[in-house]
């Protein structure tokens, strides 16, 4: 049976709260011992959670745990440890008691893997999926896992395979979307964040065939480097990498939204 990480990341957080309030570090060998958990496998329980804070932009949390050298561990990423102290306040300023435990899901056996399971196995299940986690970062972590799942883990435009690179964007846009729109994969294309940006702005997007419209394929409404059109217009009417399985493909519905959201004219998605 594969180990929740996020049930230990439940139990870790509000003893990092408190150690916070209190203006105090922890070891990791305090921590496993309180979880119950070898202190060479906190670092998974760290992960999680510094993923979250840096997922919303949060103070560093994890900064608090350390080793006989006082400082966290290598895999430590959420600030430059150049500057520990500075980490340190922040985290120690911050009102933690007001940030409601983001991983209170996990205490009814769900897990990320378990969730992004359930949303490829079944896309409708996004709407109850949705109810049970109340934490829009844990949402928006668990919308990307799902995509790069359903995508291969390849950005649907380039094929780029570094995942560091890739974000998960939305058809129709959080903003406007129902609950469970937010978490459908069918109302989700796994992108670079170069051309998540673009789509977002409705620079471009998508015909139901599909195929990428981008709105100067001409390039009469601005100059255009090499790179530019590399980019832009010399994606104009390519098709899109696809996921293998139909059901995790873009909906029309989503897509035909878009248009009427971003204001796109029938007769500039002829292609």
């Amino acid at each position: 049976m594969a180990v929740n990480q996020v049930e230990r990341a439940c139990r870790a957080w509000p003893i990092l709260a408190k150690r916070a309030a209190s203006r105090s570090t922890i070891t990791y060998g305090e921590l496993g011992e309180v979880l119950g958990v070898h202190h060479r496998a906190i670092r998974y329980v760290l992960s999680v959670i510094q993923d979250y804070c840096i997922e919303v932009r949060l103070p560093p949390l994890t900064i608090l745990i350390v080793n006989a050298s006082g400082l966290p561990g290598t895999g430590f990423i959420a600030f430059d440890l150049d500057d520990f102290e500075e980490g340190l306040e922040k985290v120690y300023d911050f009102d933690w008691s007001g940030v409601e435990n983001p991983f209170v899901f996990s205490k009814y056996g769900d897990s990320y893997q378990s969730i992004v399971t359930s949303l490829i196995h079944d896309p409708d299940s996004a709407s109850g999926i949705y109810t049970r986690i109340k934490s829009r970062g844990i949402k928006q972590i668990i919308f990307r896992d799902a995509l790069l799942k359903a995508y291969s883990r390849r950005c649907a435009f380039t094929e780029i395979a570094l995942p560091e690179a890739l974000e998960a964007c939305h058809i129709v846009p959080w903003s406007q979307a129902s609950p469970g729109e937010r978490l459908d994969v069918r109302n989700g294309i796994l992108l670079n964040s170069f051309h998540h940006k673009l789509i977002d702005c409705g620079y471009i997007t998508l015909t139901s065939g599909y195929r990428i419209v981008y709105y100067d394929s001409d390039e009469k409404k601005r100059v255009y480097s090499n790179i530019d059109r590399a980019l832009t217009s010399r994606l104009h009417g390519k098709s899109m990498h696809l996921p293998h399985r139909l059901i995790h493909r873009p909906a029309e519905e989503y897509i035909t939204r878009h248009h009427q959201i971003m204001g796109w004219k029938a007769e500039n998605l002829e292609i």
